[in-house]
């Protein structure tokens, strides 16, 4: 499979820049996993069924000034977990469900100016370690979609507790789907589709004096403003979906009760015509535990 040479650009240019520089790395990292099982006896009356499930989280975020005016900001969330349901009838359990699978890379170069905001490029790459959408075969690392945008930042609060920052711009996505089968003819091939317009992203970060609860948001709206699925969906129900924008909104909530231990929350909410008429939200409640290395 290949990848869209300037998908990679940004990354490329910030590999060029490492080397020169002596200031250290700033670097944030929090993992976490949790766990939920409950079972019943044969003899308890009530009709409910026993369940297993787990998850686990990594955020990963590392920074790097090379100058006084050159900064890098590397970020990668990793999530997947699974569910397991217990048959009331013959107690038999049933095979792993995903519950939830993220894969989340963003490079990010901040160029510093005297001006209202500051240039910016980026590119992003959003997929999952295991598409369970085909029942007949198994994908993994799929699908891909990836993002390259360039326009302006401006951060709004940055203080030891909160950092609150917005960018806008022009962008490029490509959207890839590899061995999707085509129903009507059964032959699997990769579909692909390319984007362009502009894109709006707001960040959120913040946390109490003693870090002990924090709350990340991340909120992107994308508009595309001509693409290849123009000509691909002519003449279909989904001509014209594409020009409709695209939202993400991704919340989590982070509770550490002590050093190892945590409660986390955490809701998604997508809205796309191209997949959903309606909104669609995802929710999840975990406790577990949890390690936060941190280093400045």
């Amino acid at each position: 499979m290949k990848f869209p040479a300037k998908a990679v650009l940004p990354f490329a240019l910030s590999s060029l820049f490492f080397p020169l520089s002596a200031l250290p790395w700033k670097i944030d990292a929090t993992g976490n996993v949790g766990a939920v099982v409950n079972s019943y006896s044969n003899s308890w009356v009530g009709g409910e069924a026993g369940s297993f499930s787990w998850s686990s989280q990594f955020l990963g975020i590392a920074e790097k000034q090379f100058d006084d005016s050159l900064n890098s900001q590397t970020t990668i969330k990793l999530q997947y977990g699974q569910t397991e349901v217990e048959s009331q009838k013959s107690k038999l359990w049933s095979l792993p469900q995903k519950s939830i699978d993220l894969i989340d890379g963003q490079e990010l170069l901040r160029l510093k100016r005297d001006w209202w905001a500051n240039p910016f490029a980026s590119a992003r790459l959003i997929s999952e370690f295991k598409d369970g959408s085909d029942t007949l075969l198994t994908r993994y690392i799929n699908p891909l979609n990836i993002t390259e945008a360039l326009g302006m930042s401006k951060t709004l609060e940055k203080t030891p507790t909160v950092t609150w920052s917005t960018r806008a711009g022009v962008a490029m996505q490509q959207y890839v789907d590899r061995d999707r089968l085509d129903t009507a003819t059964e032959v699997r091939a990769t579909e692909s589709t390319n984007d362009g317009g502009v894109e709006f992203d707001m960040d959120l970060n913040a946390a109490n004096a003693k870090k002990s609860a924090s709350i990340a948001s991340d909120l992107r709206v994308y508009k595309a403003i001509v693409s290849s699925a123009a000509e691909q969906n002519s003449g279909t129900t989904a001509n014209g979906a594409w020009r409709n924008p695209r939202v993400d909104w991704e919340n989590t909530a982070i509770f550490t009760f002590s050093k190892y231990l945590m409660l986390n929350l955490s809701v998604f909410l997508v809205y796309t015509t191209q997949q959903s008429a309606s909104l669609q939200v995802k929710e999840a409640l975990s406790a577990g535990l949890t390690y936060t290395y941190s280093k400045k």
